[in-house]
């Protein structure tokens, strides 16, 4: 697969937006109707809470989910000591193949990914060519190989604002992308990537955020949800804003160094989610074992990364919780 020349379209404002496409050029923008469209959609997240006092207290209080994503724990659990627990099959969806879009938020047009993000697409590359990708076999019933690949990438430019994004912003660029590339579905995940400086919101009361500068409000460090759209249907995504900060980054001495290894443990920790539970209604932790409502990155969460190797190159990410070992393990 090789890419094309990307077309940029200037839309309201000091926005531009860019699709990198296949075999056809693709352009699009985020346009009133995008907004409309995300208000309109039913939407629901799973947040990976962020090592923070606000993201234990979050983790404390038994479930990370949207409230209209899975039932509300019976009661507060007080975690002292942490150990995994199996998941429950909820009886929803799982993704047994699908293509991972990376789509850039570039404030002012200008944020090489290299410097902003390190190299997430060549390691969503390499994962899908892993073992440790193979830690979801066990939870979607498949054991082949390249299931999971690199698809289109896109480009959105903002000016930046006073107020953080919500994650109804993030839907409406979603749903913009998707519309330009015709994809969505089960077989398309789509990696919205925040800047450094850049917060965001689950909602505009501002409380559960993204916010490295207000810790009062800083619970997370990424999330996976999904959108049912009444134009385009069901979109899975997920929301990595800039990992490199405290809370959120990896230990020092990871391989590739913080900026690279923080993005992508977290990448591969929203991408496994959001194979094994796209909706939030199939794998995740509902027997309680103080991780209620956990899913399978989620119970490995306090575990330290590991190094994988792909073709000569050296990868660090999390391990994964398996049902079958009854532990968090590095591949099946």
């Amino acid at each position: 697969m090789n890419y094309v020349t990307r077309n940029v379209l200037a839309i309201t404002g000091a926005c531009t937006f860019a699709i990198a496409a296949y075999s056809s050029n693709n352009s699009a923008s985020v346009t009133s109707a995008d907004r409309d469209a995300a208000q309109r959609a039913k939407s629901a997240h799973h947040a990976m809470p962020a090592d923070t006092e606000a993201g234990r207290a979050l983790r404390r209080s038994g479930s990370p989910r949207s409230r209209d994503a899975a039932p509300a724990a019976p009661s507060p659990f007080t975690v002292k000591v942490r150990y995994p627990g199996d998941l429950v099959y909820n009886g929803g969806n799982v993704i047994d193949s699908a293509e991972s879009h990376p789509i850039y938020m570039r404030p002012n047009g200008v944020c090489p990914v290299a410097t902003c993000w390190g190299d997430p697409q060549a390691f969503l590359r390499d994962l899908g060519k892993s073992d440790r990708i193979h830690t979801v076999d066990e939870y979607v019933g498949l054991h082949g190989d390249n299931r999971y690949t690199l698809g289109k990438s896109a480009n959105y430019d903002f000016t930046p604002q006073s107020t953080p994004f919500t994650d109804n912003d993030i839907v409406a660029i979603v749903h913009a992308v998707a519309v330009a590339s015709g994809e969505t579905g089960y077989g398309h995940i789509y990696h919205v990537f925040l800047p450094t400086g850049i917060d965001e919101c689950f909602d505009s009361t501002f409380t559960q955020c993204y916010s490295p500068d207000n810790p009062g409000s800083f619970v997370f460090c990424a999330y996976h949800g999904y959108a049912d759209f009444d134009d385009i249907g069901h979109v899975i995504y997920s929301v990595e804003p800039y990992q490199n900060v405290p809370g959120c980054r990896e230990p020092l001495g990871s391989p590739n160094g913080r900026l690279i290894d923080s993005t992508n443990d977290t990448l591969s920790h929203e991408l496994i989610e959001a194979i094994t539970d796209p909706d939030l209604d199939a794998w995740w932790n509902s027997q309680g074992f103080g991780m209620y409502g956990e899913e399978v990155a989620d119970e490995c969460i306090f575990e330290y990364p590991t190094n994988f190797k792909v073709g000569g190159r050296t990868w660090t990410a999390q391990l994964e919780y398996s049902n079958h070992e009854h532990a968090c393990v590095a591949a099946p």
